[in-house]
């Protein structure tokens, strides 16, 4: 275990900490305040996807335009937070749908009319927050 109390993660450790995951954030703006919505997200080829109703708040707010995605995982000794930039899109091939719709992913609402959202990141960051021992 680290004596630090905060480590910053490789790329590599950070893309762990995306993939081993099932449960994400999204993190937008919405005139001019921020927001934060809880998605259950696949990844493929170094990109993001969810799923989200058509007509949903979610999609509105988000499609085109920047966010922030942040995907953590918690060990017994530390805390583990990844934390990507980039654009989220409305993925509007059929043929790549077909593909995502085959991975596994958490189900919301299994029976609603759903779009794939497609994230790219551009940036990825990751910080591991170790539990230091007070007594030492």
């Amino acid at each position: 275990m680290s004596e630090y109390p905060i480590d910053h993660l490789s790329d590599e450790e950070s893309w762990d900490v995306i993939q081993t995951n099932h449960i994400g954030r999204i993190a937008s703006a919405r005139e001019g305040a921020p927001d934060i919505y809880p998605v259950a997200y696949v990844t493929h080829n170094w990109k993001i996807y969810f799923r989200t109703g058509a007509e949903s708040r979610l999609r509105k707010e988000t499609d085109g335009r920047l966010v922030a995605f942040e995907a953590a995982h918690q060990m017994m000794r530390h805390f583990s937070s990844t934390v990507a930039l980039g654009l989220v899109r409305t993925l509007t091939s059929a043929e790549a749908a077909q593909v995502l719709d085959e991975l596994p992913i958490v189900e919301f609402a299994p029976n609603s009319e759903y779009v794939w959202m497609e994230f790219t990141p551009n940036e990825v960051r990751g910080r591991r927050l170790n539990v230091l021992d007070p007594h030492r």
